[in-house]
């Protein structure tokens, strides 16, 4: 599936084939390899030994996105003209809440210990880095546009959907140790790649200048690449590591630096209302995180071990001291 993918690339980028074959590459190629991704993840999933209501959820995310794009192609083809919202909108959006659950589920089936502040990271850190594309490109360009209040309200929508979803993959690297593995690296690239090809596609939609770009043949590839994820080799429960230094503070201390910079910026410039409120999600978040985080008192029996002088405290030789005095005792006696 990846030559077509390569030849879609090409004709949008350089015009192989021309005109003429908009038709073929738009409709026909395009919808295919998004029903052929479909298919394969659903195989994928039958074949899978773990996760296997995940995938499945993916595999019907990848064909709620397929019959989108196929009520887009019957309805307007290759014509100039094309409505800025349409029944497509319902089941390309259907794709985030079905690729959120699965995304839970694998989680849960392959992540021990999960860390709800660990994997709010890098969905902060997502939120601010579309921060800047919001409020100096997505909200201009909706400023001076005549769409409807629902197109600019959808095109807003999917730039952000994505965020949350790449952000939500950074937060499950991290509960991994930065250790993802084939299958969420496959899962990575292909949400970075939809979500850099849904924020130009936003852009374009609002300024009324869509025309075929490259875009619509990156959506084909992170569809592709979702499909191979399906197929990776199972890699079991994966063992708990703890991530210490650096490396446990990494995403936090990034999504505050960038809500800091974002604020000491707006002392020299102007900055949009959506920039601000997205900074204020940003901080709440760090507000969770601190609640999610926090100590909390230990157990008795668990302080009485930690104690000095308890069972925890001592060391090797002293353990060894007492042992051998409570079995001396009752003998001498």
């Amino acid at each position: 599936m990846a030559v077509p993918v390569a030849l879609y690339a090409a004709h949008q980028g350089l015009g192989l084939g021309g005109r003429g074959v908009d038709g073929l590459f738009d409709d026909w190629i395009n919808d295919g390899l998004l029903w052929c991704a479909a298919v394969a993840c659903l195989v994928g999933a039958l074949r899978a030994s773990r996760s296997q209501a995940a995938w499945l959820l993916v595999a019907l995310a990848l064909a709620s996105w397929a019959v989108g794009d196929t009520i887009w192609s019957i309805r307007f083809g290759v014509a100039a003209v094309s409505s800025s919202t349409s029944i497509s909108d319902v089941f390309w959006l259907a794709w985030y809440p079905l690729i959120v659950a699965a995304l839970a589920l694998v989680v849960r089936d392959r992540v021990p210990g999960f860390e709800l502040n660990r994997w709010i990271d890098g969905v902060a850190v997502m939120l601010l880095l579309a921060t800047p594309w919001v409020a100096l490109v997505l909200e201009p360009v909706a400023e001076h546009t005549s769409a409807t209040r629902l197109a600019v309200v959808l095109d807003f929508a999917y730039p952000l959907g994505d965020a949350v979803l790449v952000g939500s993959v950074l937060g499950v690297f991290a509960l991994m140790a930065w250790r993802p593995g084939r299958m969420w690296l496959a899962l990575g690239v292909a949400l970075m790649v939809m979500g850099v090809a849904d924020a130009i596609y936003s852009v374009q939609a609002l300024g009324h200048s869509h025309d075929r770009g490259v875009y619509d043949a990156a959506w084909a590839g992170a569809a592709i690449l979702v499909a191979y994820a399906a197929w990776q080799p199972d890699p079991g429960r994966l063992e708990r590591r703890e991530v210490t230094g650096w490396s446990a503070i990494a995403l936090a201390i990034a999504a505050q630096a960038l809500a800091v910079s974002i604020q000491i910026y707006a002392f020299f410039d102007e900055i949009p209302r959506s920039e601000r409120i997205l900074t204020v999600i940003v901080l709440v978040i760090g507000m969770i995180q601190i609640v999610v985080s926090r100590p909390r008192p230990r157990s008795d029996s668990r302080a009485q071990l930690d104690a000095p002088g308890g069972p925890a405290s001592m060391t090797t030789s002293d353990r060894r001291d007492t042992s051998a005095a409570n079995t001396v005792g009752p003998k001498a006696n």
